[in-house]
């Protein structure tokens, strides 16, 4: 296949994007159109101004090991190179048994802007990966004059230390390269199919009831709801993911998604793997925080118990012949406040010994923010200058109501600040749950 005939296949890639072939022995056509192989044996050429970043892997929100290669092309070097073809990357990783993953970006030179010579363009690929070694190779090439350059650079993954979940990626294959996707779909990851390995057993008939507070978590200062919503989320649904893939011996799970404001369940499943993210994704967008309901609105101050009630019913054991099964609800959310006039009587505490509560309470960790945003945050004097020994006033989280709601069910309260914690706190639970 000539170069000429490879736009074809690359029509399939929006510029700036990547077509990803994840699959293990599902090759990308557009590696078989060009020597690759080749191309890595002669190295850089040395035809284009760019640079590329392997960066080591840390564990993500779905507890998997993330890495990201980062290929950084001179703005200029696009200008020089404007009109017809395309400016192809090309990623491949290896593993120790020799398997192939690869995918592709490219950027239409015709439409290059004079603009482009002011910065540089920045093309990233993620994957989730397994401890090992392996190898990251990288070629860019011009489509039109055939010109290219390539580079070739090793990645150690290590092991996590005492991990508390030692069979979660076991039969994952080696590498599942990511889409680029915007949120809501960056969060869940729909993408990726493979599964962890996270079986619970028990002693007993258990039920499993997993609620999450799928709404906004409240004002927060220096930040408007729906950005406190948005970064709030980006916590909870990977956590709801890894939740719904538990395998309750000898009982059953169900996932729930609530929007508080509008007091309504948006989504709702018995035996909750595989999550159908469709579903789950159009609920998201019906508890969208700038989305006004005005009936919700006239009785705002029945939220809390709204919750309550929820919290309630999940308890509550139901009838019918046999042993009745152990209830367990796992409570996600961030930091929730209520507004004032709000009916904050908690639930009442439960007569029954077979029921458990675990309240996993997700933070955001702090993030920089542009200078105008700190500095227009209420408390801040002016971009010069603030008093001696004073900062500027960050963004904080919202006081939570959610606690004392439950409170006499005495619940046990995790706060999650990191990917790291909430698999420490994932372990812990199955085994306490396993021993109920």
């Amino acid at each position: 296949m000539t170069l000429r005939n490879l736009l074809a296949l690359l029509a399939l890639a929006v510029a700036g994007n990547s077509t990803v072939w994840a699959q293990e022995g599902t090759a990308d056509p557009a590696f078989s159109a060009v020597p690759f192989n080749r191309w890595l044996a002669d190295g850089d050429q040395t035809h284009f101004r760019w640079t590329a970043r392997v960066s080591g892997a840390e564990l993500s929100g779905h507890q998997r090991l993330l890495t990201k290669v980062e290929i950084e092309v001179d703005g200029a070097e696009l200008v020089s190179r404007r009109g017809h073809g395309e400016l192809v990357m090309m990623i491949q990783f290896q593993d120790s048994a020799e398997r192939v993953y690869q995918a592709h970006g490219s950027i239409d030179l015709a439409n290059v802007k004079d603009e482009a010579a002011k910065s540089n363009f920045n093309y990233a690929q993620e994957a989730f990966v397994l401890p090992g070694d392996y190898r990251v190779s990288m070629v860019i090439f011009d489509s039109k004059t055939g010109e290219h350059s390539a580079l070739q650079k090793p990645l150690h993954v290590n092991a996590l230390r005492n991990d508390p979940l030692p069979q979660a990626w076991k039969d994952l294959p080696a590498v599942e390269l990511l889409h680029a996707m915007d949120a809501p779909d960056v969060w869940f990851r729909p993408d990726i199919k493979g599964r962890l390995q996270l079986p619970l057993a028990t002693r007993r008939p258990v039920r499993v009831e997993v609620l999450m507070n799928a709404s906004s978590t409240g004002p927060s200062r220096g930040l408007s709801v729906g950005t406190v919503n948005t970064r709030s989320l980006g916590n909870l649904l990977p956590a709801l993911k890894v939740l719904s893939q538990v395998e309750v011996g000898g009982g059953g799970l169900r996932v729930t998604l609530l929007d508080i404001p509008k007091r309504r369940v948006i989504f709702e499943k018995d035996g909750a793997h595989p999550l159908d993210w469709e579903q789950v994704r159009g609920a998201l967008t019906e508890a969208d925080p700038n989305k006004i309901d005005v009936r919700a609105l006239e009785h705002r101050e029945q939220n809390a118990q709204f919750f309550v009630e929820q919290v309630r019913q999940r308890l509550a054991l139901g009838g019918g012949e046999g042993e009745k099964p152990f209830r367990v609800l796992l409570v996600l959310s961030g930091p929730t406040t209520f507004n004032s006039g709000e009916d904050m009587h908690p639930i009442e505490a439960t007569r029954d010994p077979n029921t458990k509560v675990y309240y996993l309470r997700f933070h955001v960790p702090p993030e920089k923010l542009p200078l105008s945003q700190i500095f227009d945050a209420p408390g801040a004097r002016s971009r010069r200058g603030f008093p001696a020994g004073a900062a500027p006033a960050l963004p904080t989280e919202p006081f939570d109501s959610l606690e004392p709601l439950m409170k006499p069910l005495q619940p046990r309260l995790y706060d999650i600040y990191s990917p790291e914690q909430f698999r420490k706190i994932l372990g812990s639970l199955l085994d306490e749950i396993g021993r109920l």
